[in-house]
């Protein structure tokens, strides 16, 4: 089965960062008695932590994403380390609840030492941790969110993915310049992830003069498992193109309340639910769905990183499909490891910060483009479009119908 997949998928004071370095160095409270090197790391480890949903219904995109990084650490493991160092990943289950992610952001910190924080899964735990996190100055790399918050942050706070708010734009532009569309409608998830999502759109329509294309926003719960009276409102709109902002199963439910109602539209939605879930979810109601994604395609046979992915991922879970939250968090484990091989100096939070600005354009074929300076934490700033594919329970895929975009 072909499966063409992407991605699905908040400030911090540098005086902040500073005095965790300098605690470092002048206690040793955070490193070894020698006081050269952060918490977490020796002569043979450095002990990485990451926070997200392995158990409950988001579980389905935590133990994945969680799987992608674990494959990725084995890869650097089992080729030596980093500098002779190897990397020892240990992950709490948050069950996407934001009070115990600070409870286990905690426990990681001050119990387990670890170095940093990689790829923590979740806009509500992602969140909740921020003024923790920043607080500790402990290096944060890759947030498996879109929030804008992230963006800002700077100091110890190291975002990969594009932001809701950015992403939000291209699809607004998408959708009137491309697509032609005459009414765009909003169906969202009442949380960050939809109204940034949400907010994107309307500020980028406006932008362009086109506000009047926007004839329907309907918010919805993140619990909300009935859509029926939801999409008889939006059809009653009869909008051209209609985008959902929201995770995986409402995003399946909407659609197949669609289908059963019928409501033709064109779907568009977010990069996070750019994976072969939704076609197992919604069957063959996805078909002809559009969404945009941020990471190349993994089955492209030239692309050498990608068959790289897929091939390790196989070794170490030949039982599982590497799907797009897979691919995340390998790639916030590639991003990670890539600021550990520029550190100059000891192994301190301080180093590894600045080695981390250093990262210009970065992107071994899978994430593209990811530039940090000390003034710059963007991520990724360029995205693409793909339509979905149904055939049948086991011919599915998506095609790639536009280059990387970026904003404008």
């Amino acid at each position: 089965m072909k499966k063409k997949i992407s991605i699905l998928l908040a400030t911090i004071l540098s005086v902040s960062l500073l005095a965790g370095c300098k605690k470092t160095a002048e206690t040793g409270s955070q490193g070894t008695s020698k006081g050269k090197v952060a918490q977490g790391v020796d002569e043979k480890t450095i002990k990485v932590g990451t926070i997200g949903p392995t158990s409950g219904a988001v579980a389905v995109v935590g133990m994945p994403m969680l799987h992608g990084m674990e494959a990725y650490f084995k890869m650097v493991n089992d080729a030596g380390g980093v500098n002779g160092r190897k990397i020892e990943l240990i992950s709490k289950d948050d069950s996407f609840k934001p009070d115990v992610a600070l409870q286990k952001a905690e426990e990681l910190v001050e119990k387990d030492k670890v170095f940093a924080i990689v790829g923590q899964l979740g806009t509500p735990g992602c969140l909740a941790t921020i003024d923790y996190m920043t607080e500790k100055g402990i290096p944060a790399v890759y947030q498996g969110s879109g929030a804008s918050k992230f963006s800002q942050i700077k100091g110890n706070y190291f975002p990969v993915q594009p932001n809701y708010t950015f992403e939000g734009g291209l699809i607004a532009k998408y959708a009137a310049d491309e697509l032609k569309a005459k009414k765009i409608a909003v169906i969202y998830e009442n949380n960050d992830i939809g109204k940034e999502g949400a907010d994107g759109i309307k500020a980028k329509l406006k932008k362009m003069g086109k506000d009047s294309l926007l004839v329907e926003e309907i918010a919805y719960n993140p619990a909300d498992v009935d859509f029926s009276a939801h999409v008889q409102k939006l059809a009653a709109k009869a909008p051209d193109v209609t985008v959902i902002y929201g995770n995986a199963k409402p995003t399946a439910g909407i659609v197949n309340e669609a289908k059963k109602q019928g409501f033709k539209t064109q779907f568009m939605t977010s990069y996070i639910v750019a994976d072969v879930t939704l076609f197992q979810l919604a069957k063959d109601a996805w078909n002809g769905a559009i969404t945009a994604a941020w990471v190349a395609d993994i089955t492209d046979a030239n692309n050498v990183e990608a068959k790289k992915f897929i091939d390790t991922f196989k070794k170490y879970y030949p039982n599982e499909v590497p799907n797009a939250y897979a691919v995340a968090g390998w790639v916030a484990a590639q991003v990670f490891t890539e600021g550990l091989k520029k550190v100059n100096g000891d192994l301190t939070w301080e180093n590894y910060i600045k080695a981390m600005e250093s990262i210009n354009n970065f992107g071994e074929g899978i994430a593209k483009g990811i530039t940090y300076t000390k003034d710059k934490r963007n991520g990724v700033e360029k995205m693409y479009f793909m339509k979905a594919k149904y055939v049948d329970d086991k011919t599915f895929s998506y095609e790639k119908i536009t280059d990387f975009i970026g904003a404008e």
